[in-house]
């Protein structure tokens, strides 16, 4: 099998899901049915950036878990039909799917999610042994805070010395991660998140000195702090700015950040000098919001580099 692999690919181990997604027509009235569109879309943290990976055609092994189910066979045929290499996923009888439930306001931002991601503890280090030689071949392996602090401490330790990414999925689980952060090359968190991880109570533009002090103490390199439709914050190596991103048209936020890491990624993967690999992925997770799915397939790299043109950031 090894020898039909390319030279430079990525290898994501995580979540796979199904994404539920309702946007209100309307501003949500609590306690109160809403009319909204609501549709059905393959999702999962890392099976998302698994996918914009491959948009801008590259090589993406996925390693995740599916159900025996309906839901299974469907986030199966669609990661297969999109070019994710599913190989070396494995799937479980008599086990539900991983399921995420968003509901949207008007705006298309996201208000509160559900989700049931158990199946993921199926991902153990005994079974990751057993890709040892995938992973060790891999350009990058990106991964989620949906697996088990188990997997996650196995993949930091036994893969430290390959370039890895992360991303902390959700305030509660990026305690899985808070440990391991001058072992991962990249860390993608939300300020909340980022707060948590660095101990810090505010990140503004008025404190970027302190937190790039702060992430220097833990032997960080490179952090990229997600400010949702504000932009981001960028960190490398002592260096901190903020970038931000003008209003335009928002159809679904979910997705935008698993964009963004995917196009770190390709910056990596291609070499690229760090700010231009930054823009290049904030123009693509603005790009992404446009679509009401999850995952925008007209991105590229070529329409990515087109829109950041489009777009002022400062």
């Amino acid at each position: 099998m090894m020898n039909n692999l390319k030279k430079d690919y990525i290898v994501a181990i995580g979540g796979s899901n199904v994404d539920i997604l309702g946007k209100s027509n309307n501003k949500i009235v609590l306690n109160e049915s809403n009319p909204s569109e609501i549709i059905i879309t393959p999702g999962g943290v890392v099976r998302n950036i698994a996918e914009n990976i491959v948009l801008l055609k590259n090589e993406c092994h996925l390693i995740t878990v599916f159900g025996n189910d309906d839901f299974g066979n469907y986030l199966k045929k669609e990661s297969v039909n999109k070019g994710i290499k599913i190989d070396n996923s494995i799937t479980i009888k008599n086990a539900e799917s991983a399921i995420y439930i968003s509901v949207n306001n008007h705006h298309g931002e996201m208000l509160v999610a559900l989700n049931n991601t158990n199946i993921l503890n199926n991902l153990t280090p005994n079974f990751l042994k057993t890709k040892e030689s995938i992973l060790l071949n891999a350009s990058a392996i990106v991964i989620d805070a949906n697996l088990s602090q188990e997997t996650i401490n196995f993949i930091c330790k036994e893969f430290k010395h390959k370039y890895i990414f992360a991303d902390p999925v959700s305030l509660k689980k990026s305690k899985k991660l808070k440990k391991h952060l001058g072992s991962i090359d990249i860390v993608k968190p939300n300020l909340s998140e980022a707060r948590f991880l660095l101990d810090v109570k505010e990140i503004n533009k008025n404190t970027l000195n302190k937190v790039s002090d702060r992430l220097k103490k833990l032997n960080v390199y490179r952090m990229i702090i997600s400010l949702g439709k504000k932009g981001v914050i960028s960190y490398e190596n002592d260096k901190i700015k903020s970038i931000s991103l003008p209003r335009q048209l928002v159809n679904n936020v979910n997705g935008a950040g698993d964009a963004l890491m995917a196009g770190l990624i390709h910056g990596y993967i291609n070499h690229w000098e760090w700010d231009y690999t930054v823009l290049f992925s904030l123009a693509m997770a603005s790009l992404s919001t446009q679509s009401t799915n999850t995952v925008n397939f007209k991105i590229s790299e070529a329409s990515v580099k087109k829109h950041l043109k489009e777009i002022i950031i400062t």
